[in-house]
């Protein structure tokens, strides 16, 4: 039987000889038909994905950091929930999507990776470990999604001084500001002179703010007697407890994160150890539960005061929505989304070239603990307003505002 073909918007029709128009409409439709189906399926993920914007989280949502990460993804759910009854980003839905990387920094790698090639994440958030982001930063040189975080150590937004890396971003102060900020407060105020430092040698973070605090001391003519280090699975401090009890310092330094600080603490006062404890921002709450009678005589520095309204206001939300009280982290898991929609909805674009101009760009956004500006030439806030806080009598007392 002779046939002819022809083209047909896409769809080859097969003409017979002798055979009338019914049978080629009939045809015709079929395929139609089939084209459609075709189409609606393979378009599916698309058409969805066209709906929404999809922002990632890494945190440790299991491991012995999991209480802050924890937290922070909760803050993150709010800002999320937040901007969504608004209507969104750019007419868009936000979805999160987040990754538990149990704080181990090849798993938050595969997440990181898994995040921008298989969820299509148009920017990730945090998490607030230094370890992390810091392997993280060249491969967002390659994959060109933008990272919010708060990572303190400055190597994890710059190459080196001026340059930044291009994709990453931090809200938190420096290690240095954390460090040289808690020494100058207790050399001016607390007139102390003789310290020991206590830290975990393997977390970026903690060594960073471990060695602003004692090149600042022995800058301004204090003694730093002892200097005691451990790992990150460790839970008995004891032994090293005890060689700083036998040289008497007047404050021991404890730059390290939630739980391990907690037990060091704890650990110090069964030993005797009465002098007064100096921290970073890891001693915010929930640590006077964790420290129970222990819960005295602690100063640190932190970002901001839990009695300002706004800080009141978000922990009665936080409570309401999650029966629990918010760490530090849930509230700059807030205000690290906040910046990073902002920042979108400036672009009127998620193309990461676009994106990190308008990130760079960010100027007096309105955050729970600053008005958030960054300077483009390190990826970092330029806001640090350190707050001292007490603890005494398993109390929070705000003390106030100190520059150094």
């Amino acid at each position: 039987m002779n046939r002819r073909l022809r083209l047909e918007s896409g769809v080859i029709v097969h003409y017979k000889k002798h055979e009338g128009v019914d049978w080629i409409v009939k045809k015709l439709v079929f395929a139609a038909l089939v084209m459609v189906i075709v189409l609606s399926l393979s378009g599916i993920g698309t058409i969805a994905a066209s709906k929404t914007i999809v922002i990632g989280t890494i945190q440790d949502l299991s491991a012995t950091n999991a209480l802050w990460g924890q937290s922070q993804k909760r803050g993150i759910e709010m800002a999320v929930e937040d901007y969504n009854k608004k209507g969104g980003l750019l007419g868009k839905q936000i979805v999160l999507k987040s990754y538990d990387f149990k704080l181990n920094v090849q798993e938050g790698i595969n997440a990181y990776k898994r995040l921008v090639s298989e969820d299509k994440a148009e920017l990730v958030l945090g998490p607030p470990i230094s370890n992390l982001l810091l392997a993280l930063a060249p491969i967002t040189e390659t994959t060109k999604v933008p990272i919010v975080g708060e990572a303190s150590d400055t190597r994890a937004t710059s190459q080196r001084p001026g340059k930044p890396w291009t994709y990453m971003f931090a809200s938190q102060p420096t290690c240095e500001d954390y460090g040289a900020t808690m020494a100058a407060y207790a050399m001016n105020e607390l007139k102390m002179k003789k310290f020991a430092v206590i830290y975990n040698k393997g977390n970026a973070w903690a060594s960073q703010i471990a060695g602003a605090f004692v090149s600042y001391v022995i800058a301004n003519g204090g003694d730093v007697v002892g200097q005691e280090t451990f790992n990150w699975t460790d839970t008995d401090f004891r032994a090293q407890l005890t060689n700083i009890k036998n040289r008497a310092p007047e404050g021991l330094f404890v730059p390290e994160y939630l739980m391990q600080a907690s037990q060091i603490t704890k650990q110090a006062r069964e030993l005797g150890m009465n002098m007064t404890i100096l921290g970073p921002n890891s001693f915010t709450p929930p640590m006077v539960e964790l420290i129970g009678a222990a819960a005295n005589n602690i100063y640190f520095v932190n970002n901001c005061a839990f009695d300002t309204p706004k800080a009141i206001e978000f922990t009665k939300r936080f409570r309401a929505k999650f029966n629990d009280d918010p760490t530090v982290n849930a509230f700059f898991g807030y205000d690290n989304a906040v910046i990073a929609f902002e920042a979108i909805k400036r672009a009127k674009t998620t193309d990461p070239a676009k994106l990190v101009k308008a990130l760079e760009g960010t100027k007096n956004v309105e955050g729970l603990i600053y008005n958030y500006t960054f300077n483009p030439t390190t990826h970092r806030t330029v806001e640090f307003i350190p707050t001292i806080i007490k603890i005494e009598d398993g109390k929070y007392i705000t003390v106030g505002p100190y520059q150094r």
